[in-house]
């Protein structure tokens, strides 16, 4: 799937999503993102959609060949993301990142408080 499809794709679920509670555009990773109070959920990307659900869910995705691990700055491995591919259910898929990050489920950043 061509970038400017991934794009359009992603013009689509931004409008659906943001007429939910808490879901505001936010700008993170020199991209346009969706954030759920204030924290980024998803976020379109050249290979699919970014998406935030835990190391755990991560790992069931990918061995289900619906995501590709995430690789931030310096091509480290983002452990709690992935990128869903073309032919995943971005819908659902945004929806469950939504979720956990809403939930306070994923892990605080090194040197952040979270109180």
């Amino acid at each position: 799937m061509a970038r400017d499809d991934f794009l359009e794709r992603y013009e689509d679920l931004k409008a659906d999503f943001l007429g939910r509670p808490g879901v505001a555009l936010g700008r993170s990773l020199h991209r346009d993102t969706l954030t759920v109070n204030g924290k980024l959920f998803a976020s379109a990307t050249k290979d699919g959609l970014l998406i935030k659900v835990g190391e755990r869910r991560v790992g069931e995705l990918f061995d289900a060949g619906a995501v590709i691990v995430f690789r931030g700055s310096a091509g480290r491995v983002m452990r709690e993301w992935a990128v869903a591919l073309a032919d995943a259910d971005w819908p659902a898929l945004a929806a469950e990142s939504m979720a956990f990050v809403a939930a306070g489920l994923d892990t605080p950043r090194r040197g952040y408080s979270t109180t």
